[in-house]
């Protein structure tokens, strides 16, 4: 269900992501690693839930400088219930389809780092890391040398 709801989301929002994305890199590899901040945010319109009536969808990038170990990017997906809606009846795992639509086929790993509560939903966070390529990997002799 939620390849499927990636999938729907990349497709109806795929210029919005693109250009997300490329404020994502920006921050990251020209503004935070050349010194000039050292953090940053952006985020996307907020747009409806593709799932549940009623229900708004705010995404936010972090990138700060060395603040996240191995990650990239720290991704909040925020999911607001509108006061006429019922949080019963929200599926909250359409925040997994939102990070993963934004960290696309970039070669990113979506990990999940939680959730908030807030008064009108939920909020959940998940830090994006680069995939090791093979190329990459260091047998384990080769590191000892």
């Amino acid at each position: 269900m939620i390849d499927m709801l990636t999938r729907r989301i990349q497709v109806t929002c795929r210029e919005e992501l693109s250009l997300f994305r490329r404020q994502m890199y920006s921050l990251a590899w020209q503004e935070i690693r050349e010194g000039c901040l050292e953090g940053a945010a952006t985020a996307m319109a907020r747009k409806p839930s593709c799932l549940t009536n009623g229900v708004s969808i705010d995404v936010v990038c972090f990138a700060h400088e060395a603040a996240f170990e191995h990650a990239s990017f720290v991704i909040s997906v925020a999911m607001h219930v509108h006061p006429d809606s019922r949080a019963g009846q929200v599926f909250w795992e359409e925040a997994d389809a939102w990070a993963h639509a934004v960290a696309g086929d970039d070669g990113f790993i979506v990990e999940p780092r939680g959730a908030l509560e807030t008064p009108n939903g939920r909020v959940f966070h998940y830090a994006l890391s680069e995939k090791v390529r093979e190329g990459q990997i260091i047998p384990p002799e080769a590191a000892g040398s």
